[in-house]
């Protein structure tokens, strides 16, 4: 372990987390925006469709770095060979990705007898040259804890590509608008983060350094791969036997449920990643910050489901029209998978002590019960209400998994973890009966808009007004 001061590096570490969901939750809530504008402006299908396309291009990409940015974090000394490595690998990996999205393209389409979506995935495949760049400035961030300029960097993205998308869509470009906005995202995100810290480095690149990095980027590309696949193994049926329209509405809605564990357990896996990399030897400094990461997790994500869960049946008409309507009961199913999801972080660790072909393993074993969940939902006739249903039972027997395996390598059990989830979910709870409550006295009062904006702030204010009494950790300014 380095010689660190543990109270500074409390300090860096949680300034480190609430910098980057501070940004990130603005950058976010503007990509929300975004979405719920153009879900005004294009229809189920355009969604669709690039729901279809994203769902096989994101199985490939996730070879595209061989986990190089992870690789270039976790190591203590970075030398000149091991930058050459990885700019080798992925310099590689991008061409034969790129190649094999576009000859097969016209495949692609033909699975889900959608001639246009040929198009759609050769628009889509020109972000992995940005995603092999993006690997340098993001490690070399990621290594200085500087995720507040990570932070910044993605609202940037989010928010210009959203305006370009905003006049796409108003301009009648339909999925272009929406295939526009991601490449876009990419392409910017890396130019800027390769504008704040692009590591200068000697090209020397060294047989043994290319096996490195491939011992260890291997296993985590597969891990990520069969993390995607458990995401989009429903897109792919769905979209296969139930049409893109119906895709249309289930993508939306996942997009919508998956943001707070995107989008807070992603954010704060980022930097608690290259914390366990830093004090990767002492396990016990690794198990008091995992607890401390599971409190805070619980603490910001469990309020943003259960909030949305209040409301959906309001904001969706609100805000996106009554197009997406069926889009509401599956919003309220997926909530309860998101629960079991955004306080664990297993990858955070295992990747942070080498150990990725375990993590490969575990990958693996939630993988595969995802699936099997899914396809039986599909085969027994339970359309994509069925699917979200399943998706919630095997997240709760992931979350198991998930914490049994934590447990041998930090040594916190079952019931420590589960004692911390159910008192923290306390607030949250009382911010939902207070909102149910308002909602029941209103209802026929007010206009569908009042009722929303008064739900919105109620329960804002309730739960800032809980956290400032019992949790002021999480609003002060200074530490955690």
């Amino acid at each position: 372990m380095e010689n660190i001061n543990p109270d500074s590096f409390e300090r860096s570490v949680f300034s480190g987390i609430r910098w980057n969901l501070i940004i990130s939750f603005g950058g976010q809530l503007s990509s929300i925006g975004f979405t719920l504008l153009l879900s005004r402006m294009l229809g189920p299908d355009d969604f669709g469709l690039l729901a279809a396309a994203m769902a096989l291009t994101g199985l490939i990409e996730t070879f595209g770095t061989l986990g190089s940015a992870s690789a270039l974090t976790q190591r203590a000394v970075v030398t000149d060979r091991f930058y050459s490595a990885v700019l080798v690998v992925t310099s590689l990996l991008a061409t034969l990705m790129m190649l094999a999205i576009g000859f097969s393209s016209s495949f692609l389409a033909s699975f889900y007898n959608k001639p246009q979506l040929r198009d759609v995935f050769l628009l889509l495949m020109w972000s992995i040259p940005f995603q092999a760049i993006e690997t340098f400035p993001l490690s070399e961030l990621q290594r200085r804890l500087a995720f507040d300029k990570i932070a910044f960097t993605n609202i940037l993205s989010i928010v210009v590509s959203g305006v370009i998308a905003v006049w796409l869509a108003y301009s009648g470009h339909g999925w272009i608008a929406l295939g526009a906005r991601l490449l876009l995202v990419q392409s910017i995100r890396t130019i800027t983060l390769c504008a704040y810290a692009w590591p200068k480095f000697k090209f020397r690149p060294a047989l043994s350094e290319i096996k490195e990095l491939l011992r260890f980027g291997l296993p985590q590309s597969l891990s990520q791969f069969l993390l995607v696949f458990g995401r989009k193994i429903d897109d792919i049926l769905i979209g296969k036997w139930m049409g893109t329209s119906a895709l249309g509405i289930y993508s939306l809605a996942y997009s919508l449920y998956v943001w707070p564990v995107s989008n807070i357990k992603g954010r704060i896996s980022q930097v608690i990643f290259a914390a366990f990399s830093k004090i990767q030897a002492d396990r016990a400094a690794m198990g008091n910050f995992y607890l401390k990461t599971v409190s805070l997790a619980t603490l910001i994500g469990f309020p943003a489901i259960v909030g949305f869960s209040a409301i959906c049946d309001l904001a969706v008409p609100v805000l996106m029209g009554d197009k997406w309507l069926q889009a509401i009961p599956i919003l309220r199913i997926l909530g309860f998978a998101s629960l079991f999801e955004v306080c664990v972080f297993p990858g955070a660790i295992y990747q942070a002590i080498g150990q990725t072909k375990s993590y490969l393993k575990i990958i693996l074993i939630t993988r595969m019960i995802t699936a099997m969940g899914i396809l039986f939902a599909l085969l027994a006739g339970y359309g994509i209400d069925g699917v979200a249903t399943s998706i919630v039972a095997t997240s709760l027997l992931s979350f198991l998994i998930y914490n049994h395996f934590v447990k041998k390598i930090i040594l916190v059990g079952h019931f420590v973890l589960i004692r911390i989830i159910l008192k923290n979910s306390i607030p949250s709870v009382a911010m939902l009966a207070l909102i149910l409550m308002v909602r029941y006295f209103v209802n026929g009062h007010l206009t569908p808009l009042a009722e929303l904006a008064l739900s919105v702030f109620i329960g804002a204010a309730s739960y800032w007004l809980l956290m400032k009494r019992y949790h002021p950790e999480i609003l002060a300014t200074k530490g955690f």
